[in-house]
């Protein structure tokens, strides 16, 4: 997976500042956040009660930008002593509605969040805790 700073302008997919697209996200800024990287530093702490069972709901009701290949959590012991098949692994994107812009994160964000520790941005977490943005 590549690496992304937390709240740089999303460039992966087709869809950000294309005119031509269609869908939600649609003229509305969208803003890398969890595309973590081994060997890079990243934020973190304690979730917010609820972040993580959230993220995890969303990566199933919130998916966009589905890819044809796995990721896998390049962190897991599980990654090393057992098939890759075996570990945690994503293959899209879960996308999040803030105050005027979007978020995109990587299918794996909460595991990330449960299992390393890491730390979101606030308006991330605000966005992902709000009534609005829970199906």
């Amino acid at each position: 997976m590549t690496y992304y700073a937390d709240l740089t302008p999303y460039a992966y997919g087709r869809d950000n500042g294309d005119l031509g697209a269609s869908g939600l996200w649609r003229g509305v800024p969208v803003l890398n956040v969890g595309w973590l990287g081994r060997g890079r530093r990243y934020s973190q702490g304690a979730p917010p009660p609820s972040l993580t069972e959230t993220l995890q709901r969303m990566a199933r009701t919130h998916r966009a930008q589905q890819t044809r290949g796995f990721h896998f959590c390049p962190w897991c012991a599980s990654r090393l002593l057992r098939r890759r098949s075996d570990g945690p692994r994503g293959s899209a994107e879960v996308r999040v509605m803030g105050s005027g812009v979007a978020y995109a994160a990587p299918e794996l964000v909460g595991h990330y969040v449960e299992a390393h520790g890491y730390l979101p941005p606030s308006d991330f977490v605000d966005a992902v805790l709000s009534s609005d943005a829970v199906v």
